[in-house]
């Protein structure tokens, strides 16, 4: 089978990976070359739950991420309004790590680098989709170059050009937040720990990148962010440092950047028997617990799997019907956390206090949520 995929993003790329693994002939294209980390670690940053480095691993891509761009982390915790605080341990779970923070450019070359090694892969850059013959599976780039597919997969974000040639809409809304990354030098050890604090204006964490540098994310209203920005760095790192100084101690502010936060689904994963969509291309979510590209990466091998079991129209039905429930409940999940956690309404409250109680008291249960940080 030759799959098309267009969008050479994490996902995009990882689908490629997975697609070539499993023997299938594959053109991968991208609107940029990828480029190698710099000097410093870039504003985007992942967090890539143990399961997915585990497979990372076996196609022997993990290993060719520089060590200074990636961190494993151990242990996550969470502190309510009423600054109830429950901690995960992997170590509570038997197993050393609950995932990895890793720099999105950082990542990508690796794939990218692995894909050049695969004879069955075709990398293609500098060239965007214009338009699909669905009924000859011939795709057109802008520079006029035609390629044929078998399977045609939009890897190419919300706003998916693959989508939309393919006639598949699309819900969503804003949630009129913005999220503000940091990355800043700590004058104290950075423990390999994550953590989140939620507030009524919103919640904000630390993502822990090396020894002494780490990323600040802070989540408040659009109107409040935007405010601080146009006072420059210095108001920024002012603002950042009254936040986090008292958890993390003094610090220095290396760069920082805010984006809006929304919400999107696609109404259907696959179109025309031939066309499917992964990652954001299907689903944007609240990145509250950095599930995004998991649920992206979820979704690549959901898909090949069904490919290796199923024909393909039938495969492209059972990938939506496993994939579109998952993500669905995840992005339920997400909504009730920024909603419930940041609550001053007493029934809120109280069943917030009553979840996080179980989670320290009952070990099982605390087991499970664990596993599933982890991927299980």
């Amino acid at each position: 089978m030759h799959i098309v995929i267009i969008g050479g993003g994490l996902v995009g790329a990882a689908a490629a990976a997975e697609a070539a693994a499993n023997g299938h002939r594959v053109t991968l294209i991208e609107r940029s070359e990828p480029v190698p980390s710099g000097d410093a670690w870039d504003l985007r940053i992942s967090s890539v739950h143990q399961q997915n480095v585990d497979w990372l691993r076996e196609l022997g891509i993990w290993q060719r991420i520089p060590d200074h761009r990636q961190r494993a982390y151990h242990s996550l915790s969470v502190q309510s309004l009423d600054q109830q605080r429950v901690t995960f341990a992997a170590s509570e779970a038997g197993t050393e790590a609950l995932g990895a923070m890793v720099e999105n450019n950082a990542l990508q070359y690796a794939l990218w680098q692995w894909l050049a090694t695969q004879k069955r892969v075709t990398c293609i850059t500098g060239a965007t989709l214009q338009a699909v013959d669905w009924s000859q599976r011939l795709a057109t780039l802008d520079d006029q170059q035609q390629v044929p597919f078998d399977l045609l997969l939009g890897a190419d974000g919300a706003q998916s050009s693959v989508a939309k040639l393919a006639g598949i809409s699309a819900r969503g809304w804003d949630y009129d937040m913005r999220c503000l990354l940091a990355i800043v030098t700590t004058e104290q050890p950075v423990a390999a720990a994550t953590w989140e604090i939620f507030r009524p204006c919103g919640p904000y964490a630390l993502l822990p990148l090396d020894d002494h540098q780490a990323c600040l994310i802070d989540y408040r209203d659009n109107q409040s962010w935007m405010a601080l920005e146009t006072g420059g760095q210095d108001q920024v790192e002012r603002e950042l440092q009254d936040v986090f100084a008292p958890a993390l101690g003094s610090f220095r502010l290396q760069s920082a950047a805010s984006f809006p936060l929304r919400r999107q689904r696609a109404l259907h994963y696959h179109s025309h028997d031939c066309v499917a969509l992964v990652g954001d291309a299907a689903h944007s979510i609240h990145p509250l617990a950095g599930q995004g590209v998991n649920l992206g990466f979820g979704d690549v091998r959901q898909l090949l799997e069904s490919l290796r079991e199923l024909e393909m129209p039938a495969a492209l039905a059972d990938y939506e019907q496993k994939r579109l429930a998952v993500n669905q409940r995840m992005m339920r999940a997400m909504d009730a956390i920024h909603l419930g956690f940041r609550s001053r309404h007493l029934l809120p409250r109280a069943l917030v206090s009553l979840s996080l109680t179980a989670a320290t008291r009952i070990a099982p249960l605390k087991r499970r949520i664990i596993r599933a940080a982890m991927g299980d």
